[in-house]
């Protein structure tokens, strides 16, 4: 790595340390570069767990992409290399012995294959099963003595067969109709092929090959009905019985529209598909992961109340379920102030296992399930989850064979994903991140849990100060690996989107606050009115207050860390950035005198004119937060309005935006960066035409950070080296959207839903 800084940089007057001064062990390209592991899933008797690792190579251009399995009965896990093919796209327990079955791409059709891994040191037996005639995803089985249940989601024609581009009618214009919305969705417009439920059934025959059984049913063929829901619905929008007789799913209500409503439905309907999907619940707001008891006798799901309302709180809701599909609900841990984003039952039935968010960590909670009669729920004892975890964030959990040991796939903000063990009773963890370390090209193993290339936890704290109306607000500070607690570090002060949302102990591709700390910074992260995670009072709180509570909560923050951390945080040389809800605010800040505060903004994907917002795709986000339709109660969209204090804009600021964000449209960064250029307000705008809300490409990545880590160099004194060459035309090209950059003001060309 190139550092052009001395050891100490005198910037306005203030003496701080500089990147220098210590060797940063993380650079961009370690992180775009290094291997991204899938979440662990265990074999039926919960002896190995599979999981995948994909990595992108700057030398090369391309990705790689293997598959591995972690040996679970050995101290501290054993990992083996099965294959590599970035043309499998999915691959999953058979439930059968130690059988894998997988999707292989082969150009417009998807290829069933099922392997045998021998004593988990090589695969053996590999078949192809099957042919779709079009690309399929979402692969789930069941075993059932012999015959094992599968199910997979593919758009479908009309009439209810597999969408295949090949047998797809030719068209000679690229022309659109839409008489009813979604017109488009995040970055997709809208096709007339919806993704639809295919239910089969594969078996061993006398040779002992495996074959599909008769012919795949369309369990949606005659409804209305869509699933996985989209943008980013996925196999855990449906679940297949244990006796492999019924499937449930989600899927939004067919008559409402789709833009305007989050209301979503748990079906049941039999795999034969011989009946037509019902509906379980009676509730309207967005329900999440529909899971069958082991024993088959009940359902869980998750289900909001509020339709219109994407955050609001996920109640917990149980069913005994029975083949007449007669379905009588009960909430449990209805007092609980947090909301699970996923549940799992015990292999006993008696407890689910939860996800939540909790105070800036997603904890894994378990819950004793009480049979109570409906009317009964309110006189019984209450029972609220208990937390097993108490660090990190996990994103996925599964039960262990028989066991009340789980695996648990985390994330931290010193590492990407790792997996650990931990008893559901007692609590206790087993940490399987050392055999992973050979994956990411490190040679030692990591001195602690939960940090990867060097970093450390004591690079990270949290602490609370007094918001807003008696509420204490949360906030995560992330140090440089080489903080000198006798020297100041520039301020990076940042912001969140959602709104409601939060910042997490969890790993980033994208905003990384220990890879922007690494430039040089102290990185506060900030969790204002609106957050998630610490109860739906505070969440609720930003209806209506999008540059209210928050914005007065972000100015409460700034003033603590100038009181309680002057003396190694530089807030005179304080930079402010925020993606989303948090590029919004980056525009709502630059018209108030709380942007004084700061040298420079960093705005991406931010709405600029709240007027301008029936342009987004999902309606209920905005006549949610906004109190109504705009027609109906405009004085809400102007009252937080950042137009129309632009005439007191005066700080640079650097603009990112992609043409394929649909949610926020393009035309949202145009309008700011045009006033920024108007005004003569140095500035600068980064785009890609071939991203959406997010930069995910990583050779996008790379420039994303370079210019974003350059740009605010140029003001703070520190960092932007070290991110990473590309080839130049690459780097300044039109191919990476920065042809026609150009910097108003006195300086000229003096260049230098996050949801």
């Amino acid at each position: 790595m190139k550092w052009i800084f001395l050891s100490l940089v005198s910037f306005a007057g203030t003496v701080y340390a500089s990147v220098a001064d210590g060797k940063p062990v993380v650079s961009v390209k370690d992180l775009l570069g290094s291997p991204r592991l899938s979440s662990a899933v265990p074999n039926p008797a919960g002896t190995f767990a599979l999981f995948s690792s994909s990595a992108y190579s700057f030398d090369k251009h391309d990705s790689d992409k293997s598959f591995h399995v972690v040996d679970l009965t050995t101290p501290n896990g054993r990992v083996t290399k099965l294959w590599d093919d970035k043309n499998v796209s999915e691959t999953v327990w058979l439930g059968i012995g130690d059988y894998l079955g997988y999707l292989r791409a082969n150009g417009t059709k998807s290829e069933l294959w099922v392997a045998k891994a021998k004593n988990i040191d090589y695969v053996e037996e590999v078949q192809r099963v099957y042919e779709f005639p079009g690309i399929v995803s979402n692969l789930k089985f069941k075993a059932v003595g012999e015959a094992i249940s599968f199910v997979v989601s593919a758009p479908a024609f009309k009439d209810g067969s597999i969408y295949s581009a090949d047998t797809a009618p030719k068209k000679h214009s690229t022309g659109r109709v839409y008489t009813s919305l979604f017109v488009r969705h995040w970055d997709e417009w809208t096709s007339e092929y919806k993704s639809n439920l295919f239910s089969g059934i594969i078996a061993q025959n006398d040779t002992g090959s495996f074959e599909v059984i008769g012919n795949l049913t369309n369990l949606l063929h005659g409804t209305d009905l869509e699933t996985p829901v989209g943008p980013f619905g996925g196999s855990g929008d449906f679940d297949i019985s244990p006796d492999g007789k019924h499937v449930i799913f989600l899927s939004k209500a067919p008559k409402l529209d789709l833009a305007q409503n989050t209301a979503t439905y748990v079906y049941a309907v039999p795999f034969s598909g011989s009946r037509e999907p019902k509906a379980i619940n009676p509730y309207h707001g967005a329900t999440t992961s529909p899971r069958f008891s082991p024993d088959g006798s009940k359902i869980v799901y998750l289900q909001m109340r509020e339709n219109g309302y994407e955050a609001d709180k996920n109640e917990i809701f149980v069913t005994e379920f029975n083949p007449d599909y007669k379905f009588v609900i009960t909430q449990v841990a209805h007092k609980w102030d947090r909301s699970p984003g996923s549940v799992t039952w015990s292999a006993n039935n008696n407890y689910l296992y939860l996800i939540a968010e909790d105070h800036g960590r997603e904890k894994v909670w378990t819950l004793p399930i009480i049979n109570t009669a409906p009317s009964e729920a309110e006189t019984k004892p209450h029972v609220n989850p208990t937390p097993i975890t108490s660090q990190f964030s996990a994103n996925e959990l599964y039960v262990l064979g028989d066991s009340e040991t789980l695996l648990v796939s985390a994330s931290s903000l010193t590492s990407p994903t790792f997996y650990f063990t931990v008893s559901a009773t007692g609590g206790k963890v087993q940490d399987l991140t050392s055999p992973l370390i050979k994956l990411h090209n490190v040679t030692a193993a990591p001195s602690e849990f939960a940090t990867w290339h060097g970093l450390s936890r004591s690079q990270i704290s949290d602490f609370y100060y007094p918001g807003t109306d008696g509420f204490k607000v949360h906030s995560w500070m992330i140090k440089p690996s080489f903080f000198d607690p006798s020297k100041k570090y520039p301020l990076l002060f940042l912001i969140h989107g959602g709104p409601q949302g939060a910042w997490d102990d969890a790993w980033s591709y994208r905003w990384n606050p220990a890879v922007m700390a690494e430039q040089g910074y102290v990185v506060v992260a900030l969790n204002p009115t609106g957050s998630t995670g610490y109860g739906k009072e505070f969440t609720d709180r930003i209806q209506d207050h999008w540059g209210g509570r928050p914005f007065k909560d972000l100015e409460l923050g700034f003033d603590y860390i100038e009181r309680k951390f002057g003396h190694f945080i530089d807030t005179n040389n304080a930079i402010a950035a925020g993606a989303s809800y948090g590029g919004y605010m980056i525009n709502w800040i630059a018209g108030q005198p709380f942007a004084k505060k700061f040298r420079t903004l960093v705005c991406h994907d931010g709405i600029f004119n709240t007027l301008n917002m029936y342009a987004t795709e999902e309606l209920w986000f905005i006549n949610h937060d906004f109190k109504g339709q705009i027609f109906n109660h405009r004085e809400h969209f102007e009252r937080w309005n950042p137009l129309g204090h632009v005439k007191h804009w005066s700080v640079p600021m650097m603009i990112i935006h992609s043409s394929k964000d649909y949610r926020i449209p393009i035309s949202e960064a145009l309008a700011a960066f045009n006033i920024l250029q108007i005004k003569g307000i140095k500035s600068k705008f980064l785009t890609f035409p071939d991203e959406n809300h997010w930069v995910l490409k990583p050779e996008n990545s790379l420039v994303w950070h370079r210019e974003v880590f350059n740009w605010m160099r140029e003001f703070s004194g520190v960092g932007g080296d070290g991110v990473g060459e590309t080839e130049e035309g690459e780097a300044t090209g039109e191919a990476q959207g920065l042809k026609g950059v150009k910097m108003g003001g006195e300086m000229g060309q003096d260049i230098l839903r996050d949801d």
